[in-house]
């Protein structure tokens, strides 16, 4: 494939499509959006319309059959269709970006690995935010040995779109019929590959999910403790209605030498900070970072092109950054573990059993619960 010329399909019609994938898209060089489908020939006839796309159809079969050359595509559904969607691209032969979660269950999401790994085409999944400045430097900083071993990493997602007061009516991510969690999927998902990507595979999960909304069906303010392979630990927090910006991402991964502290958030200057302090306790200084050219974008723009560099066979800008569908599958996992680590809750008090103990017994008892799990 050439540097130019890219010819490339979009799948989906919503607001993550029009105001990040299609600029980020049509940001590369030679890149053109050649064909649009939706979840109505109505919907893809009215992006092709807003945004100057050359045809519309009303389904990936059609698309697939139209546009024989298709060089990649992109899909920004809702959830419950991700799967079904690669799934088409990758029989076909057709190189895919698709939105996160890769799929609603586990199952799912393994069977698009074995698939893509047969295959043999690229695919990517849309976990985008790695590729920003400030958390490409923590990893940085992480891998050259600044921060030591990984004691706890703390996350969070903070994005109120759906707050009662200040944000828009519920869509279709709070209907369980085409979303397998609510913030936990929606956020959740993109802190927890953050997590596995900066900390290595993450082993066993504690939740809790709360619904705060009036009607709501699923969780509005997720929360899990996180046990990953390496021994560090992990606590998350994500939220479709808590205070936070675009995207509101807030990391503090805390390290045998120091901490590294990350924000990513459209209300403080230039959308991101990070801040890389000493273990001494002393206060350390903002690192200077790569400029966001769009905030909302950049993150994406950055993913695809890298994406655009892999499949013609050349390095990308930015290493092993590429979330794989084999990492995505991971996620996924860890949500559904999440979902079903929810009633595990102990009530506070002092038990019979635990009266004549000391903390060291009790600690030494949870101890040995661990490593026997």
């Amino acid at each position: 494939m050439s540097r130019v010329g890219i010819k490339c399909g979009v799948v989906g019609a919503g607001q993550w499509m029009r105001s990040a994938l299609l600029p980020a898209l049509r940001s590369q060089v030679g890149t053109t959006v050649v064909a649009c489908a939706a979840g109505s020939l109505a919907e893809a006839e009215d992006l092709k319309r807003t945004a100057g796309i050359g045809r519309a159809y009303s389904c990936i079969e059609e698309m697939l059959a139209g546009e024989p050359g298709l060089d990649v595509a992109v899909i920004a559904t809702p959830d419950h269709v991700h799967a079904e969607g690669v799934t088409r691209f990758l029989e076909a032969g057709v190189p895919v970006y698709c939105e996160k979660p890769l799929a609603n269950d586990g199952p799912s999401a393994h069977r698009l690995v074995a698939l893509g790994e047969r295959a043999g085409t690229a695919a990517t999944v849309g976990f985008s935010f790695r590729f920003n400045p400030a958390i490409q430097a923590l990893r940085r900083d992480l891998l050259d040995g600044l921060l030591g071993e990984i004691w706890l990493i703390e996350l969070a997602e903070h994005n109120p779109q759906f707050h009662p007061e200040s944000g828009k009516p519920l869509n279709w991510k709070g209907d369980p019929a085409q979303a397998g969690g609510g913030a936990l999927f929606e956020y959740g998902s993109h802190v927890i590959d953050m997590a596995a990507w900066l900390a290595g595979p993450i082993r066993r999960v504690s939740s809790s999910l709360k619904r705060v909304l009036p009607g709501a069906r699923l969780d509005d303010i997720a929360t899990l403790q996180m046990e990953f392979e390496s021994g560090a630990t992990g606590l998350l927090v994500s939220s479709w209605v808590l205070t936070g910006g675009f995207p509101g991402i807030r990391i503090r991964l805390h390290g045998s030498k120091g901490l590294g502290e990350v924000w990513v958030d459209d209300r403080i200057g230039g959308g991101q900070r990070y801040r890389l302090s000493p273990a001494t306790g002393r206060i350390g200084e903002d690192r200077q970072l790569t400029a966001m050219r769009e905030l909302r974008s950049d993150a994406a723009r950055r993913h695809i092109g890298d994406f655009l560099t892999l499949i013609r066979g050349e390095d990308p800008e930015h290493g092993d950054t590429l979330p794989t569908l084999r990492q995505a599958a991971h996620v996924q996992d860890v949500l559904e573990a999440a979902l079903a680590a929810t009633g595990s809750w102990q009530d506070v008090g002092v038990t019979q059993k635990h009266k004549n103990t000391t903390s060291e017994d009790r600690n030494n008892e949870n101890y040995q619960a661990r490593t026997q799990a």
